[in-house]
């Protein structure tokens, strides 16, 4: 046992309790790390969606409607069959 200062001590850690606590601190950054990123990206995915919401918006309203084309004109006049008589 670890003495300190002759007096017996009070807990000690052993080599399992010390790996555990290695473990656990490992998890407990991956949790915080993994938070980060997730957060980060869910603000990209925002931006994204706000800025195509705008950009959806403002082609809406700056974009008129398209001229319909006309048809163009036979040089000839077209004749439809015979005249109807009666």
């Amino acid at each position: 046992m670890l003495r300190v200062g002759g007096e017996m001590a009070l807990a000690q850690i052993t080599r399992q309790g010390l790996l555990t606590i290695a473990v656990l601190v490992a998890v407990l950054w991956g949790c915080l790390l993994s938070e980060r990123s997730i957060s980060w990206n869910s603000k990209i995915e925002t931006y994204r969606a706000l800025r195509d919401m705008r950009y959806l918006r403002f082609k809406r309203h700056v974009e008129p409607a398209a001229q319909p084309s006309t048809a163009p004109r036979p040089s000839s006049p077209l004749i439809v069959g015979r005249p109807v008589l009666g």
